[in-house]
């Protein structure tokens, strides 16, 4: 497996541009190679490309990486070490790079970070799955052959290497990579040898100009024939096997989708396949390793219902106030509109997810709508199964002043349809319990008393 070829310094960052649509369905990539200042640029190009349509975020796991370090206009010392080893939220270590505000570089920070401690911290797979829920790309530029680049390829889930690939490759993790360079043309001939061609061309000519006259005449033929052919191949291959047929009209491979496969970055248990004990909570590991607060997520009602849970949904953006989340006036008349405050690095998000389907052709088919409407350009689709619920048993004909009623509380609420006709009122969407428990809390500040639950039904 190669990776980018070797270029000159001036140009890793066109390559990184260049290749940018292999990471178009990629949430987290690691961007290593032995040169790491190509490495960094190439994460740059990238950042650059795919910052026109998401949020992207390079982190310098180099250690004060002079292309990254060129960005950060920023007087504050602080970045990742200081994140990762003391706290220090990655909001404040997340230095703007372009005016749009889509791209930032998260420097390495006061101490070095090329060590174990940093590389292998676990923190790095919710980072990646954290960058999954809200669409967007998380670069980490690495030197390869660190200890702990193993654990960090692992967590990360995609390694982009970068230049000379002569380092071992982490087991089991997905490689972005181009396809391999183009053929080069052959050497031109020395003037010895193109002499010597040119005498037994010559040579050559008197006899083979009597197989020329004959190979005229036996193409002039055959162009008859294929003439005729084409004129009546309808007819023709309408009374071929079908086998037969296909083989014949077949079209070449798509080479722009066969370059590469990147694995997509969805690194997030899914709540139906998590352990849960008798009250729907996840057991073991299960809320640690999906990035669990301290305080206990309110019991899942409904454990019986995970199966057959409307979980699909079409992510669509996240937000610092919940104003702008929901900004755009066509999302008032979207089904399941579901806007959900989480806190992230402790600060407070609004994600917003559209629909609620059990099958994923429902999802697919929500997606082609919104995308043809222009309301959305990032094709993801994920699971939320889990919601607050907020009343069961609603007639359809009181759910519009129900909702206006949750509304007017300051809470976004949405109705799913049940097979006895009513509808059941929720609030929020989550993927697993643990990211219920900031909305529980706002509940509870309310006086509503926190109800998580598997979404069931079908959105209007």
């Amino acid at each position: 497996m190669t990776g980018i070829p070797a270029a000159q310094p001036d140009s890793w960052e066109n390559d990184g541009q260049r290749l940018a649509p292999l990471l178009d369905q990629v949430f987290a990539a690691v961007v290593a190679g032995v040169d790491a200042n190509a490495a960094a640029a190439v994460a740059i190009g990238i950042a650059r490309a795919q910052g026109v349509r998401r949020r992207v975020a390079i982190a310098d796991l180099v250690g004060e990486c002079p292309p990254l370090e060129a960005l950060n206009r920023s007087d504050d010392p602080h970045g990742i070490a200081d994140s990762f080893l003391y706290g220090v939220s990655l909001n404040r270590i997340a230095r703007q790079v372009n005016d749009a505000g889509s791209v930032f570089v998260m420097p390495s920070g006061t101490e070095a970070v090329a060590h174990e401690t940093v590389y292998a911290n676990e923190r790095w797979r919710r980072l990646a799955t954290g960058f999954h829920q809200v669409g967007a790309l998380l670069l980490v530029v690495a030197v390869p052959g660190t200890p702990g680049f193993a654990e960090l390829c692992g967590y990360v889930g995609a390694l982009l290497p970068v230049g000379e690939t002569r380092f071992p490759m982490p087991a089991g993790v997905p490689l972005i990579a181009p396809p391999p360079p183009p053929t080069p043309p052959p050497e031109a001939p020395r003037p010895a040898a193109r002499e010597r061609t040119k005498r037994a061309r010559e040579a050559a000519v008197e006899t083979n100009s009597g197989q020329r006259m004959k190979l005229v005449a036996g193409v002039a033929v055959l162009g008859a024939i294929a003439i005729g052919l084409g004129s009546f191949w309808p007819q023709i291959s309408a009374r071929l096997p079908a086998p037969i047929a296909a083989f014949f009209t077949r079209t070449g491979d798509d080479t722009t989708v066969m370059l590469v496969k990147p694995t997509l970055m969805d690194t997030t248990r899914p709540a139906e396949s998590a352990p849960l004990d008798s009250a729907g909570q996840p057991v073991g590991n299960a809320a640690r390793d999906s990035g669990a607060a301290a305080v206990a997520a309110p019991p899942i009602v409904n454990p019986a219902d995970s199966a057959d849970a409307a979980k699909y949904a079409i992510f669509y953006t996240s937000a610092n106030t919940r104003a702008e989340a929901i900004a755009d006036p066509r999302l008032a008349g979207q089904p399941a509109l579901a806007v959900t405050p989480v806190l992230l690095d402790g600060s407070e998000w609004f994600q917003v997810h559209i629909g609620a389907s059990a099958d994923q052709a429902t999802a697919d088919s929500l997606l082609a709508r919104l995308r043809a409407s222009k309301l959305v350009s990032v094709k993801v689709i994920t699971s939320v199964p889990l919601a607050m619920q907020l009343e069961r048993n609603v007639p359809i004909a009181m759910m519009a002043s129900h909702l206006a009623t949750y509304e007017k509380r300051g809470i976004k609420a949405y109705a799913l349809q049940q097979a006895n006709g009513t509808v059941i009122l929720y609030t929020g969407a989550f993927q697993v319990p643990d990211q219920a428990i900031h909305l529980a809390d706002s509940l509870r500040a309310l006086g509503i008393a926190p109800v998580l639950a598997y979404r069931t039904g079908r959105a209007f």
